[in-house]
């Protein structure tokens, strides 16, 4: 029937060890990522070929099985030569699994339990035929009349049950799922009955590969070419056939109707029918069977519906986990970007402070002379200044200068605005951010995706920008009441408290802006170096206080204000930022524009720091359901995704 072959140890170890890794790496990816953990392939791989691999008994696990009333008992007690099942004129009366094998190979619990390992429950030893019919674990008894290279399974009626609920079958079906060989009864009255059909296609289509043997119980006036025509149309409904016999189909029998059998009187007699039989009596036909060919077709049968189902649900998962990567991501970009925008007043005083001190301290020796002998002649004129400014305040003729303002109140709208934004924007079922051509997130999920599908899609707005959409993964719309619950009173008590930390420079800055310093000196051309002096006379500036800025995504020609390129900040490399300076700052063009180039490294540093921060608060409190389901997701160099892909590079080799 097959061609035999022998398998290396080896190639067997490898093997086991492949189909392990899809045991115990598949459930966990799925259940994080929201697929089914446990579907049909993994089943069967946990259920059949692996106990298969773990416990090889050369012998074939027989089931026989069919609708109520059908003769299934009788015949299971016929071919095993004892009254193991209890036989009677009503349907549904087996309520149990039995399995019955010669006393040499069937010897104890622990291998019952081995053979029939779909079953949840250890079997018992079988003790008497009624037994059967009362609900309960499998039961196992010695056979001596089987051949030691068959197992006979009696199954119960799997079109009978309990109320709605069709029991039977589920007590069924797990057993045929095992089995290696299937005896299938059906009556005349039955035999085209649409749900019975159906199970059983399901299950031989679940399962493929597997020998089938029919019987037909049909009155003894009927004649064989109508037995052979019902039988045949059975097998091609079963597997899907459009003409002849379906390769699975080893015999065809028939069976007549009699009321003595029914009543457990006497033994069914099965009797050979067409060329398939060849007019062997059934045990004979099972008996001729090659246990070795038959398992090595049902082994490799399974390992390909577990190759097939297996890549399948990888390719899906591998898109969830691509998927939840590109969102993760997106979402990342898009807080960098409202962060940017929450942030809108920058410490412009604190900055000039600082970059003077930084740059003075590493320029040459007469630029420092030059500022400590400024400092000493200056410090007349600018004294006489001040009483001169006080004096007019007092007279009414100078309007008192403005308090200093609250920056901490601008930082406070900008990141309530932000959060309520953001969290608006995360109960869509599509994150949109807004990108341009040069930004590296685009650039990063083009460059991956002639490797893997990346779920997103642009919309051109012109000029090279974009809006970026990214689907909302499953997990992440799960967490939709959970973001509709969060306290917001709460959350925006938090972000209070959380600018007045945000205003001002931060404190580690400074040892950054030195290095950054530095580089710009070294690049420095002699006419910046002439204008040294400039940073020697930076206390002459008015106070600025705190700007507020504007972001543009084009370089503004023009105004008064200090622009700076935030380029390769948050992936960001087409958008700018201009600073607001009043005029009453009295700076000249020159000035200005040497002012901007001092000021810019300290103001990249500052929005890089505290934007990390705005960052930070957001993916941990209004975003926080999405980022920590995030957070727990598996990614794309996950170890388990790459066993599962070398797994299944094996099964493909072997078994492609």
């Amino acid at each position: 029937m097959f061609k035999s072959r022998s398998r290396p140890v080896v190639a067997t170890l490898t093997l086991r060890d492949s189909l392990r890794s899809l045991r115990d790496d598949y459930p966990s990816l799925a259940a994080a990522v929201g697929l089914p953990e446990r579907p049909a392939w993994l089943e069967r791989l946990v259920r059949s070929v692996l106990p298969a691999l773990d416990f090889d008994i050369p012998v074939l696990l027989t089931a026989i099985c069919g609708g109520g009333s059908t003769g299934k008992s009788s015949l299971f007690n016929a071919l095993a030569g004892r009254e193991l099942s209890q036989v009677a004129l009503r349907a549904g009366l087996t309520q149990r699994v039995i399995l019955a094998g010669h006393p040499e190979v069937l010897a104890s619990g622990e291998t019952a339990a081995a053979l029939l390992h779909r079953l949840p429950a250890q079997p018992e030893r079988w003790r008497s035929p009624e037994q059967a019919a009362q609900p309960g674990p499998p039961l196992y008894a010695a056979a001596p009349a089987l051949p030691k290279g068959l197992m006979l399974i009696d199954t119960p009626d799997f079109d009978t049950g309990e109320g709605d609920r069709l029991v039977n079958r589920e007590r069924a079906e797990p057993i045929l799922r095992t089995a290696e060989v299937i005896v299938y009864l059906f009556t005349n009255a039955v035999y085209n009955n649409l749900s019975n059909l159906q199970f059983m296609a399901d299950v031989v289509g679940g399962i493929g590969g597997r020998a089938m043997v029919l019987v037909y119980r049909i009155s003894r006036t009927a004649p064989d070419e109508v037995v052979l025509e019902h039988c045949q149309h059975v097998a091609q409904r079963l597997y899907g056939a459009r003409e002849g016999w379906p390769a699975q189909v080893v015999g065809v029998y028939r069976v007549h109707e009699s009321d003595r059998v029914a009543q457990g009187k006497a033994r069914p007699e099965p009797l050979p029918v067409g060329p398939l039989s060849r007019g062997r009596s059934l045990p004979t036909l099972l008996a001729d069977l090659d246990v070795a060919a038959v398992k090595r077709q049902v082994f490799a049968s399974d390992l390909t519906a577990i190759r097939d189902g297996a890549t399948a649900d990888l390719q899906q998962l591998q898109a969830s986990v691509n998927g939840s990567e590109v969102y993760a991501k997106a979402l990342e970009h898009l807080m960098a970007l409202q962060g940017i925008e929450a942030l809108k007043a920058f410490p412009v005083n604190e900055a000039v402070t600082m970059a003077a001190r930084v740059f003075l301290a590493t320029s040459p020796g007469y630029v420092r002379a030059m500022r400590r002998t400024g400092r000493i002649v200056g410090a007349p004129i600018r004294a006489a200044r001040a009483a001169v400014h006080r004096g007019a305040e007092a007279l009414g003729l100078r309007e008192r200068a403005e308090p200093p303002p609250d920056l901490s109140d601008a930082v406070t709208q900008g990141l309530l605005l932000a959060a309520n934004e953001l969290r608006n924007r995360l109960l869509d079922d599509h994150l949109i951010v807004p990108v341009s051509h040069e930004d590296a997130l685009l650039a990063e999920l083009q460059e991956a995706q002639p490797q893997r599908s990346m779920p997103y899609t642009l919309e051109a707005l012109g000029n090279g920008r974009y809006n970026l959409h990214v689907p909302a993964p499953g997990v992440v719309r799960e967490q939709e009441a959970a973001l509709m619950q969060q306290d917001w009173e709460r959350t925006s008590a938090r972000l209070r408290e959380a600018a007045r930390s945000l205003v001002g420079l931060p404190g580690d800055i400074e040892r950054e802006l030195t290095a950054s310093v530095l580089a710009f000196r070294h690049d420095m051309g002699w006419r910046q170096r002439l204008r040294e002096a400039f940073f020697a006379s930076l206390s002459a500036l008015p106070p600025l206080l705190g700007v507020t800025y504007t972001l543009l995504t084009a370089d503004a020609a023009g105004g008064t204000g200090l622009l700076i390129q935030l380029e390769g900040l948050f992936g960001v490399n087409d958008l700018w930022a201009l600073l607001s300076i009043p005029a009453s700052a009295g700076l000249s063009e020159q000035d200005r524009l040497q002012l901007q180039q001092m000021i810019a490294p300290v103001f990249r540093l500052w929005l890089r720091n505290r934007t990390d921060a705005v960052v930070a608060l957001l993916a941990d409190t209004v975003a926080a359901p999405v980022t920590r389901t995030l957070s727990a997701l598996p990614h794309t160099d996950d170890a388990r995704l790459q066993r599962l892909q070398q797994a299944l590079r094996h099964l493909e080799a072997e078994h492609g």
